[in-house]
């Protein structure tokens, strides 16, 4: 297990494909995040309406009950800001545009799980360099 992440650490993983959900959650914990998992876009859209937030959301594109944009766009009327990533099979249905802003980060199946993860924990690391005492 790596070392303990600061706060700032909550991700809600969206995926229909329960295997490939649960490892990379499991990888995603090993490494200090918490992690709630969706299987489907309605009740990652209703894990929205609970504090506290997540603040991260990585979901697919192609999920069933509302697509991966759909969650997206709602997660960030409830969180404007909310950091997005797209972990897909599908990348060539991303729309920029319908995702929000700031765009999100792009995953293509199968998934650099290293590359995944050093690109999560860069605000974490800002956020320790600028609450640390100088």
């Amino acid at each position: 297990m790596s070392s303990v992440l600061p706060r700032s650490n909550k991700v809600l993983l969206v995926d229909s494909d329960v295997r490939t959900t649960q490892r990379l959650a499991t990888l995603l914990r090993d490494d200090g995040f918490d992690v709630e998992v969706a299987r489907n876009g309605a009740t990652a859209i209703a894990r929205f309406a609970r504090a506290p937030l997540p603040d991260t959301l990585i979901t697919e594109l192609r999920i069933s009950f509302a697509d991966g944009a759909a969650v997206a766009r709602y997660a960030r009327s409830r969180r404007p800001g909310l950091r997005v990533v797209v972990v897909t099979g599908y990348p060539h249905l991303r729309v920029p545009a319908e995702l929000g802003n700031p765009p999100p980060l792009l995953f293509a199946k199968p998934l650099d799980y290293a590359r995944l993860l050093e690109e999560l924990r860069l605000p974490l690391l800002a956020q320790d360099a600028a609450t640390a005492p100088a």
